[in-house]
């Protein structure tokens, strides 16, 4: 068993939420619950994705998430999904190329790590649990089309109501 590592720079945020982005997309799941399901189901994310970046991130796309849905069979994880995630996922009209959107992820993650004075696991996880989050993904409002700054100040409100 490896130990488990923190995510230390931007390279490895980014690593980190494209493995979750490419995972939800291939089980056709929200990738909030691979989020969940790497963070509070299982320790895939800092005991496997983070350790191993150095190797795994010079692997084809293909590669990264077949094994990690290996990794998702081997220590039993379930990822679960409604209907009603099928029904969205087939409803939305977001047609944002999920590479730059992927990272669009991270600069938000990472603006609002720095300004909160948050790690990047910790700004990392607000992000995929928070209202902005969903918003983007639904395509809500063309969310994905806002600035950087103007999403990260969304953010760093909603965190403000939740700290209350």
């Amino acid at each position: 068993m490896m130990a488990d590592e923190n995510i230390k720079n931007s390279n490895e945020l980014e690593f980190v939420v494209f493995c979750i982005e490419n995972v939800a997309a291939k089980l056709g799941v929200d990738a909030e619950r691979v989020y969940q399901a790497f963070t509070e189901k299982s320790d895939i994310l800092n005991g496997y994705i983070v350790p191993e970046y150095e190797v795994l991130h010079t692997q084809s796309r293909e590669y990264i998430v077949d094994d990690l849905l290996d990794v998702i069979k081997e220590r039993a994880v379930e990822i679960s999904f409604s209907n009603g995630e099928v029904q969205r996922e087939q409803s939305s009209g977001m047609t944002a190329n999920p590479i730059l959107l992927q990272k669009k992820y991270c600069r938000i993650i990472e603006c609002f790590a720095k300004q909160q004075g948050l790690s990047l696991d910790a700004a990392l996880n607000f992000f995929y649990h928070s209202e902005v989050y969903q918003m983007i993904r639904d395509g809500v409002s063309d969310m994905h089309c806002m600035s950087d700054a103007y999403l990260v100040d969304e953010l760093e409100q909603e965190y403000s109501r939740n700290m209350e």
